[in-house]
């Protein structure tokens, strides 16, 4: 009876201690003496209803006390936390440098987390998606490699659109670009242009470069795709890796896929809401959630973000479609996996580094997994799903399943690497557009009008920057 009533007291104490403190700062309100892992994540599109009942469960089945903190600054803060007293014993966030701080030794390695086992026989190493396995190590400051991040997520890019309204009106899902054309065509003359085939906004354009990079992918075959992310000329050297961006040479279908945006959206001004190349993302946001555009470039944070925005639910079912593909021969649909660079990492100094460690472990498991997909309404983690049945999620929720249906049909492919060029430049920076721009609005506003003088620019500015971006690298 005596330990009936010590274990309920613990459990009283554990879940008064949640309530308090799974929305603090890190883990210094908690008694030192009380087993425990404080996180912060990165505050976006998911929301945070998944983590507080991750950590929830995590806590009921180790007795491990986990808080967090969600916080949408935490690229600003992750380098003091890094380098100075850190509160905190994983970070969850997109943008992060890990490289960097892995090369400088400030990040934990992970080698034997990700070599024990989880549950029944299976290594955490196994349930990482393979996909990712080349992209979590790195070299640290004593030269050695290691295991240093895990995937936060895989994710999905491409177009959202209204089921409802396309069964209403029959017209039916494209799945080549020339059924795409036609049906924005047939979009317009339908609703006498009441209704645009798309909505998008200046101030989220780079949600065109999702069908982009998988028409990109598909012209250029997988293989090739992800050579291109070597960065090397034809010598075999990187001092030869502007040679990456000759528009009629490695980058002559990147050029292709651009221009079949360029002949699709940027000179039909009829096919998107009125000054998309000046509109703000609420705008876009408003035009779809009100039935006034048909489709929406987005990525899987789509239903949560625009939900928030809205502070309603849709009155509409809505899917993510497989991108219609550039060549009909294509055997299947290919998804840029949005997101797949962001990392979850362990600083060097976190005070609960094995609790940490285990924290992460949970997270493959079925539970931690399902509970992302439901509560995060879409998005997947980092982890294989091939086991997991979801079917008790995806039943009775359309956008789920699609997002489910293309990631496991689909060819996935992304712009995550480890090269030495874009770690230390700046991915966003130079792959696959320069500095950055991407030229949507300008094509769209009409202040350019040639895909040919587009792409040169693009080659000139590498051409011309390369040498200095070779150089930060330190390598040739």
């Amino acid at each position: 009876m005596k330990n009936i009533k010590a274990k309920s007291t613990l459990m009283v104490t554990l879940l008064s201690a949640m309530a308090l403190c799974s929305c603090g700062g890190g883990g210094s309100k908690i008694d030192p003496s009380v087993e425990q892992v404080s996180i912060m994540a990165y505050n976006g599109g998911y929301g945070t209803d998944w983590l507080q009942d991750i950590c929830e469960e995590f806590t009921r089945q180790t007795g491990i006390i986990a808080t967090y903190s969600p916080d949408s600054t935490i690229l600003n803060k992750i380098e003091s936390q890094l380098t100075g007293t850190c509160e905190y014993d994983i970070f969850m966030s997109h943008g992060l440098a890990w490289q960097n701080f892995a090369s400088r030794g400030l990040l934990a390695p992970l080698d034997d987390l990700y070599a024990s086992e989880v549950e029944g026989g299976v290594t955490f190493e196994s349930r990482v998606l393979p996909e990712a396995l080349s992209h979590v190590r790195y070299i640290d400051k004593d030269e050695t490699e290691h295991y240093f991040k895990v995937p936060f997520t895989q994710g999905l890019g491409g177009f959202i659109y209204n089921v409802d309204m396309f069964e209403e009106k029959g017209w039916a899902i494209p799945k080549t670009y020339d059924e795409l054309t036609a049906l924005c065509a047939q979009i317009v003359s339908d609703t006498g242009g009441a209704v645009k085939p798309f909505a998008w906004a200046a101030a989220r354009d780079y949600y065109w470069d999702y069908p982009i990079y998988e028409w990109w992918a598909e012209l250029e075959g997988k293989e090739n795709y992800e050579k291109w992310f070597d960065l090397k000329g034809a010598d075999g050297t990187y001092a030869s890796g502007y040679e990456s961006y000759d528009p009629n040479g490695k980058f002559s279908n990147f050029k292709k896929a651009f221009k079949m945006w360029f002949d699709l959206v940027g000179t039909h001004p009829e096919y998107c809401n009125d000054k998309a190349y000046s509109a703000s993302l609420l705008t876009a946001q408003n035009q779809f959630f009100n039935q006034k555009a048909a489709m929406i470039p987005y990525a899987q944070w789509c239903k949560k973000e625009i939900e928030k925005a809205m502070k309603k639910s849709f009155t509409f079912n809505i899917a993510m479609m497989p991108t219609p593909k550039a060549k009909s021969t294509t055997a299947k649909n290919v998804n840029f996996m949005v997101g797949f660079g962001d990392s979850m990492i362990v600083p060097k100094k976190a005070r609960h580094l094995e609790n940490a460690k285990k924290f992460l472990a949970f997270l493959s498991s079925e539970y931690a997994c399902k509970t992302f997909v439901e509560k995060a309404d879409g998005p997947f983690l980092g982890f294989d799903y091939s086991g997991i049945d979801l079917s008790s999620i995806t039943a009775n929720n359309t956008y789920i399943a699609s997002l489910h249906n293309i990631l496991t049909s689909s060819e996935n492919i992304s712009t995550d690497s480890n090269n030495p060029i874009l770690v230390t430049n700046g991915d966003t920076f130079i792959q696959p557009w320069v500095n950055n721009k991407r030229y949507y609005k300008e094509v769209s506003s009409g202040q350019a009008t040639s895909v040919d003088a587009i792409m040169n620019e693009v080659y000139e500015t590498a051409r011309d920057a390369w040498p200095a971006w070779v150089r930060n690298a330190g390598v040739r």
